[in-house]
């Protein structure tokens, strides 16, 4: 983003779109949108934890509560844009699959039916990742060996947060395709040639 640009970031781990709403989350973030503002919805990992009841919606209620907010969004005048979730580190036949894939199609089917603009980072994130494979993807969450970081002497699999490396080939990625569907937002994001830099500085390569 350029440098005049105030960005709140206003997430919480462990929300869902249930316990955003319930918890009064999503009531302040409203308090402070303004007309023209943008705000960037992203959800499902949380909604579709089935052991956590406070936490789970069905792909029905995730759908409801999406519409909620973007109406609630639209109403104060400001640009309202979906993203469906990152993918999990998942891999089958060097192939990395689908984890959410009910909650992705309730946010496409939703998009469509109320023409909000979408990112899909779950499809552009498991291409990104199939097209690298299973073992250079690896950087992108903390998989950690044993007895290299102190506080995990006994090394990590977590196949769902990302490192910092991971966090900025997803900013990377949403950058890219808000410029490829010539959304307005894209005018307030670095040049493209300043965003193709820093991929060949990460090592991101995408289509």
């Amino acid at each position: 983003m350029h440098p005049n640009i105030l960005i709140l970031d206003l997430a919480r781990n462990g929300k869902s779109t249930k316990t955003y709403i319930n918890e009064g989350r999503f009531a302040d973030l409203l308090k402070r949108v303004e007309k023209g503002d943008y705000v960037i919805c992203q959800f499902s990992h949380n909604d579709g934890a089935k052991d956590k009841i406070e936490r789970y919606t069905t792909p029905l209620e995730y759908k409801i509560n999406l519409l909620y907010m973007s109406n609630e969004i639209r109403e104060k005048g400001a640009n309202f844009i979906l993203a469906t979730q990152i993918t999990r580190h998942v891999f089958l036949n060097n192939k990395c699959i689908e984890s959410h894939e009910e909650y992705r199609k309730a946010m496409l089917v939703l998009a469509k039916e109320e023409n909000i603009v979408v990112i899909d980072l779950d499809k552009l994130t498991k291409e990104h990742y199939t097209n690298i494979g299973e073992k250079e993807s690896e950087k992108h969450h903390t998989i950690l060996a044993p007895n290299i970081y102190s506080n995990y002497r006994d090394g990590l699999n977590d196949n769902t947060h990302l490192t910092f490396h991971g966090a900025m080939m997803v900013c990377s990625l949403f950058v890219k395709d808000c410029i490829r569907q010539n959304l307005s937002i894209a005018k307030y994001f670095l040049k493209p040639t300043e965003v193709d830099d820093f991929d060949r500085f990460m090592g991101i390569e995408v289509k």
